[in-house]
Protein backbone atom coordinates (compact mmCIF):
# COMPACT_ATOMS: atom_id res chain seq x y z
CA UNK A 1 0.00 0.00 0.00
CA UNK A 2 2.99 2.63 0.70
CA UNK A 3 4.27 2.00 -3.02
CA UNK A 4 0.89 2.44 -4.12
CA UNK A 5 0.42 5.80 -2.34
CA UNK A 6 3.92 6.87 -3.36
CA UNK A 7 2.91 6.66 -6.96
CA UNK A 8 -0.04 8.74 -6.32
CA UNK A 9 1.58 11.45 -4.62
CA UNK A 10 4.33 11.28 -7.85
CA UNK A 11 1.72 11.65 -10.08
CA UNK A 12 0.29 14.17 -8.41
CA UNK A 13 3.34 16.35 -8.16
CA UNK A 14 3.97 16.08 -11.67
CA UNK A 15 0.60 17.47 -13.09
CA UNK A 16 0.26 19.52 -10.29
CA UNK A 17 3.53 21.21 -11.36
CA UNK A 18 2.35 21.07 -15.43
CA UNK A 19 -1.21 23.21 -14.35
CA UNK A 20 0.88 25.96 -12.58
CA UNK A 21 2.91 26.01 -15.51
CA UNK A 22 -0.44 26.16 -17.32
CA UNK A 23 -1.37 29.06 -14.79
CA UNK A 24 -4.59 26.98 -13.54
CA UNK A 25 -5.98 27.72 -10.23
CA UNK A 26 -5.18 25.21 -8.27
CA UNK A 27 -8.80 24.42 -6.94
CA UNK A 28 -9.59 23.34 -10.24
CA UNK A 29 -6.73 20.99 -11.03
CA UNK A 30 -6.88 18.31 -8.45
CA UNK A 31 -10.29 16.68 -8.97
CA UNK A 32 -9.25 16.12 -12.56
CA UNK A 33 -6.71 14.14 -11.19
CA UNK A 34 -7.90 12.00 -8.49
CA UNK A 35 -11.66 11.66 -10.50
CA UNK A 36 -8.84 10.31 -13.46
CA UNK A 37 -6.98 8.23 -11.41
CA UNK A 38 -10.26 6.57 -9.85
CA UNK A 39 -11.52 5.98 -13.49
CA UNK A 40 -8.15 4.03 -14.02
CA UNK A 41 -7.83 2.36 -10.99
CA UNK A 42 -11.19 0.72 -12.01
CA UNK A 43 -9.93 -0.04 -15.21
CA UNK A 44 -6.78 -1.26 -14.21
CA UNK A 45 -8.82 -3.58 -12.03
CA UNK A 46 -11.40 -5.06 -13.93
CA UNK A 47 -9.17 -5.77 -17.12
CA UNK A 48 -6.55 -8.00 -14.10
CA UNK A 49 -10.21 -9.47 -13.18
CA UNK A 50 -11.22 -10.49 -16.35
CA UNK A 51 -7.54 -11.78 -17.97
CA UNK A 52 -7.07 -13.41 -14.33
CA UNK A 53 -10.76 -15.02 -14.10
CA UNK A 54 -9.52 -18.11 -12.92
CA UNK A 55 -7.47 -16.72 -9.37
CA UNK A 56 -10.76 -15.27 -8.41
CA UNK A 57 -13.30 -18.47 -9.60
CA UNK A 58 -11.70 -20.27 -6.79
CA UNK A 59 -13.05 -18.14 -3.88
CA UNK A 60 -16.61 -18.29 -2.34
CA UNK A 61 -19.23 -15.66 -1.97
CA UNK A 62 -20.12 -14.27 0.95
CA UNK A 63 -21.85 -10.65 2.21
CA UNK A 64 -19.49 -9.49 4.83
CA UNK A 65 -16.44 -8.71 4.12
CA UNK A 66 -14.77 -9.97 6.37
CA UNK A 67 -13.92 -13.92 8.21
CA UNK A 68 -13.07 -14.19 11.38
CA UNK A 69 -11.47 -17.20 12.72
CA UNK A 70 -10.62 -17.21 16.50
CA UNK A 71 -8.91 -13.54 17.10
CA UNK A 72 -7.88 -12.89 13.65
CA UNK A 73 -9.32 -11.01 10.92
CA UNK A 74 -9.20 -11.33 7.32
CA UNK A 75 -10.55 -8.17 5.37
CA UNK A 76 -11.67 -8.65 1.89
CA UNK A 77 -10.54 -12.25 1.26
CA UNK A 78 -14.06 -13.42 -0.26
CA UNK A 79 -16.34 -12.38 -3.22
CA UNK A 80 -17.31 -9.84 -3.86
CA UNK A 81 -15.31 -7.85 -1.44
CA UNK A 82 -11.90 -9.14 -3.43
CA UNK A 83 -12.75 -7.77 -6.02
CA UNK A 84 -12.05 -4.28 -4.36
CA UNK A 85 -8.66 -5.23 -3.12
CA UNK A 86 -6.51 -3.34 -5.80
CA UNK A 87 -3.45 -2.87 -3.09
CA UNK A 88 -2.18 -5.89 -3.67
CA UNK A 89 -0.71 -4.62 -7.05
CA UNK A 90 -3.85 -7.01 -8.65
CA UNK A 91 -4.02 -4.36 -11.69
CA UNK A 92 -3.11 -4.21 -15.52
CA UNK A 93 -0.99 -1.39 -14.47
CA UNK A 94 -1.05 -0.45 -18.57
CA UNK A 95 -4.85 -0.07 -18.51
CA UNK A 96 -4.87 1.67 -15.15
CA UNK A 97 -3.08 4.73 -17.01
CA UNK A 98 -4.64 4.26 -20.32
CA UNK A 99 -8.19 5.23 -18.58
CA UNK A 100 -6.35 7.94 -16.50
CA UNK A 101 -5.64 9.31 -19.97
CA UNK A 102 -8.56 9.11 -21.33
CA UNK A 103 -10.55 10.52 -18.03
CA UNK A 104 -8.47 12.88 -17.67
CA UNK A 105 -8.71 14.14 -21.51
CA UNK A 106 -12.50 14.22 -21.86
CA UNK A 107 -12.69 16.16 -18.14
CA UNK A 108 -9.76 18.53 -19.61
CA UNK A 109 -12.02 18.86 -23.04
CA UNK A 110 -15.73 18.82 -22.17
CA UNK A 111 -16.10 19.55 -18.26
CA UNK A 112 -12.99 22.56 -17.73
CA UNK A 113 -13.02 23.53 -21.24
CA UNK A 114 -9.52 23.43 -21.37
CA UNK A 115 -7.40 23.78 -23.86
CA UNK A 116 -6.05 20.39 -24.94
CA UNK A 117 -2.26 22.08 -25.79
CA UNK A 118 -2.28 23.81 -22.80
CA UNK A 119 -2.84 20.32 -20.45
CA UNK A 120 -1.91 17.45 -23.10
CA UNK A 121 1.90 17.13 -21.92
CA UNK A 122 0.95 17.04 -18.31
CA UNK A 123 -1.73 14.73 -18.84
CA UNK A 124 0.22 12.62 -20.76
CA UNK A 125 3.95 12.45 -18.93
CA UNK A 126 1.85 12.70 -15.50
CA UNK A 127 0.62 9.27 -16.86
CA UNK A 128 4.11 7.44 -18.14
CA UNK A 129 5.69 8.61 -15.28
CA UNK A 130 3.33 6.84 -12.98
CA UNK A 131 3.69 3.82 -15.16
CA UNK A 132 7.57 4.17 -15.15
CA UNK A 133 7.57 4.49 -11.02
CA UNK A 134 5.21 1.82 -10.84
CA UNK A 135 7.46 -0.46 -13.40
CA UNK A 136 10.42 0.41 -10.74
CA UNK A 137 9.13 -0.10 -7.69
CA UNK A 138 7.41 -3.68 -8.55
CA UNK A 139 10.90 -4.19 -9.95
CA UNK A 140 12.39 -3.84 -7.12
CA UNK A 141 10.27 -5.54 -4.79
CA UNK A 142 10.09 -8.66 -7.35
CA UNK A 143 13.82 -8.41 -7.89
CA UNK A 144 12.85 -7.96 -11.52
CA UNK A 145 15.84 -6.09 -13.14
CA UNK A 146 14.32 -5.63 -16.87
CA UNK A 147 11.56 -3.91 -14.75
CA UNK A 148 13.64 -2.02 -12.86
CA UNK A 149 15.42 -0.73 -15.81
CA UNK A 150 12.47 -0.09 -18.21
CA UNK A 151 10.74 1.61 -15.17
CA UNK A 152 13.92 4.31 -14.56
CA UNK A 153 13.79 4.59 -18.70
CA UNK A 154 10.33 6.00 -17.99
CA UNK A 155 11.02 8.21 -15.33
CA UNK A 156 14.07 9.72 -16.87
CA UNK A 157 13.21 10.35 -20.27
CA UNK A 158 10.08 12.72 -18.82
CA UNK A 159 13.27 14.52 -16.35
CA UNK A 160 15.56 15.15 -18.68
CA UNK A 161 12.77 16.57 -21.00
CA UNK A 162 12.11 19.26 -17.61
CA UNK A 163 15.60 20.43 -17.63
CA UNK A 164 15.28 20.75 -21.26
CA UNK A 165 12.83 22.92 -21.45
CA UNK A 166 13.83 24.71 -18.45
CA UNK A 167 17.21 26.03 -20.32
CA UNK A 168 15.21 26.91 -23.41
CA UNK A 169 13.18 28.87 -21.27
CA UNK A 170 15.74 30.48 -19.44
CA UNK A 171 17.46 31.58 -23.12
CA UNK A 172 14.87 32.29 -25.35
CA UNK A 173 11.29 34.06 -25.47
CA UNK A 174 8.59 34.60 -27.57
CA UNK A 175 7.77 32.52 -31.13
CA UNK A 176 10.69 30.98 -31.11
CA UNK A 177 10.67 29.60 -27.84
CA UNK A 178 7.27 28.22 -28.12
CA UNK A 179 8.50 26.68 -31.32
CA UNK A 180 11.33 25.08 -29.72
CA UNK A 181 9.31 23.25 -26.73
CA UNK A 182 6.66 22.21 -29.20
CA UNK A 183 9.52 20.25 -31.08
CA UNK A 184 10.96 18.86 -27.42
CA UNK A 185 7.52 17.88 -26.39
CA UNK A 186 6.47 16.16 -29.52
CA UNK A 187 9.95 14.26 -29.81
CA UNK A 188 9.66 13.33 -26.32
CA UNK A 189 6.45 12.28 -26.46
CA UNK A 190 7.04 10.35 -28.92
CA UNK A 191 10.08 8.31 -27.91
CA UNK A 192 8.53 7.52 -24.57
CA UNK A 193 5.17 6.04 -26.37
CA UNK A 194 7.36 3.78 -28.55
CA UNK A 195 9.68 2.55 -26.14
CA UNK A 196 6.22 1.85 -23.78
CA UNK A 197 4.99 0.19 -26.91
CA UNK A 198 8.36 -2.13 -27.61
CA UNK A 199 8.29 -2.93 -23.77
CA UNK A 200 5.05 -4.27 -24.55
CA UNK A 201 4.38 -6.24 -27.78
CA UNK A 202 8.07 -7.74 -26.88
CA UNK A 203 6.83 -10.03 -24.22
CA UNK A 204 3.57 -11.85 -23.82
CA UNK A 205 0.38 -10.25 -22.80
CA UNK A 206 -3.29 -11.00 -22.83
CA UNK A 207 -5.88 -9.48 -25.93
CA UNK A 208 -7.18 -6.85 -23.78
CA UNK A 209 -3.15 -5.58 -22.80
CA UNK A 210 -2.98 -5.57 -26.36
CA UNK A 211 -5.38 -3.80 -27.22
CA UNK A 212 -4.77 -1.42 -24.37
CA UNK A 213 -1.09 -0.56 -25.77
CA UNK A 214 -2.99 -0.24 -29.80
CA UNK A 215 -5.11 2.66 -27.89
CA UNK A 216 -2.59 4.16 -25.88
CA UNK A 217 -0.33 4.49 -28.84
CA UNK A 218 -3.69 6.04 -31.12
CA UNK A 219 -4.29 8.22 -28.26
CA UNK A 220 -0.82 9.70 -28.12
CA UNK A 221 -0.47 10.15 -31.32
CA UNK A 222 -4.05 11.98 -32.20
CA UNK A 223 -2.94 14.08 -28.50
CA UNK A 224 0.25 15.17 -30.53
CA UNK A 225 -1.30 16.22 -33.35
CA UNK A 226 -3.94 18.30 -32.04
CA UNK A 227 -1.21 20.02 -29.43
CA UNK A 228 0.73 20.99 -32.49
CA UNK A 229 -2.39 22.63 -34.03
CA UNK A 230 -3.08 24.29 -30.96
CA UNK A 231 -0.33 26.01 -30.59
CA UNK A 232 0.29 26.96 -33.72
CA UNK A 233 -3.14 28.82 -33.42
CA UNK A 234 -1.97 29.89 -30.50
CA UNK A 235 1.56 31.55 -32.14
CA UNK A 236 -0.35 32.92 -35.23
CA UNK A 237 -2.04 35.70 -32.80
CA UNK A 238 -0.38 39.12 -33.18
CA UNK A 239 -1.24 42.64 -32.48
CA UNK A 240 -2.10 44.17 -35.98
CA UNK A 241 -1.34 48.30 -34.74
CA UNK A 242 0.48 48.87 -32.29
CA UNK A 243 -0.07 53.37 -32.83
CA UNK A 244 -3.69 52.77 -32.01
CA UNK A 245 -2.70 52.32 -28.27
CA UNK A 246 -2.11 55.76 -27.48
CA UNK A 247 -0.25 57.10 -23.87
CA UNK A 248 -2.58 58.16 -21.49
CA UNK A 249 -1.78 61.83 -20.31
CA UNK A 250 -2.32 63.33 -16.67
CA UNK A 251 -4.21 65.80 -17.69
CA UNK A 252 -6.67 62.88 -19.43
CA UNK A 253 -6.59 60.75 -16.34
CA UNK A 254 -7.75 64.21 -14.11
CA UNK A 255 -11.04 64.46 -16.01
CA UNK A 256 -14.53 63.91 -14.80
CA UNK A 257 -16.05 60.93 -16.05
CA UNK A 258 -19.78 61.33 -17.72
CA UNK A 259 -21.91 58.49 -16.98
CA UNK A 260 -24.71 57.61 -19.10
CA UNK A 261 -28.22 58.44 -17.72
Amino acid sequence: MFLFSFVIILGLYIFWRGCWESRKNNTSIFDVFFLSFVVGLFTGRVSYIITHWSDFSSFFWYWLPYEKYGNEIFWFRVLPWRFFRFWDWGIDILLMFVGFLTFAGFWVIFVKKWKWSELFTTIFFTAQSMLGMSFFLLGGVTKNIAWITQGLVMILLPFVLFLLKNSVKAVMIGSKEEKVLTVLDTFFTLLLVIYTTYVYLSIDISDIERGGVVFFLVWTVFGIILNIAGRKKKGSVTIERVSSVREVSSIDINQPIKLPK
